[in-house]
């Protein structure tokens, strides 16, 4: 299948799984949830799922909110009707943001290193 048509279809998925998870659910454990991308199998018999949230001690509880979740999901992707196949959906924790802040900290102290020695 090609490239394109997936990436086009991870993108109104993207746009509709945000939605479902802002204003549709009601747990409260995912009130402050971003979803940031979504990866389609090239079969588009699995959707992972990548998420952030703001509250990292709360990682588990999100978890099992979307586990719980994932079948009223999957009837709003099959309720849109923009794919013939509904996937399996996985859920991910989005471990970006947390990188990028590990590599922010590390450049500062590279820096500070540097700025000492001269």
């Amino acid at each position: 299948m090609a490239r394109i048509r997936i990436q086009r279809l991870e993108s109104e998925l993207l746009k509709l799984i945000s939605t479902v998870v802002n204003f549709k659910l009601r747990d409260k454990n995912l009130a402050m949830v971003t979803v940031t991308h979504i990866r389609l199998s090239n079969d588009l018999s699995q959707c992972r799922i990548y998420y952030s949230h703001l509250d990292l001690n709360n990682k588990n509880a999100v978890a099992t909110a979307f586990k719980k979740s994932a079948g009223f999901i999957k009837r709003e992707i099959a309720a849109a009707k923009f794919m013939r196949i509904i996937p399996e959906l996985f859920f991910e924790y989005d471990t970006t943001e947390e990188k990028a802040r590990h590599l922010d900290d590390l450049f500062s102290m590279i820096h500070n290193e540097n700025k000492n020695e001269n």
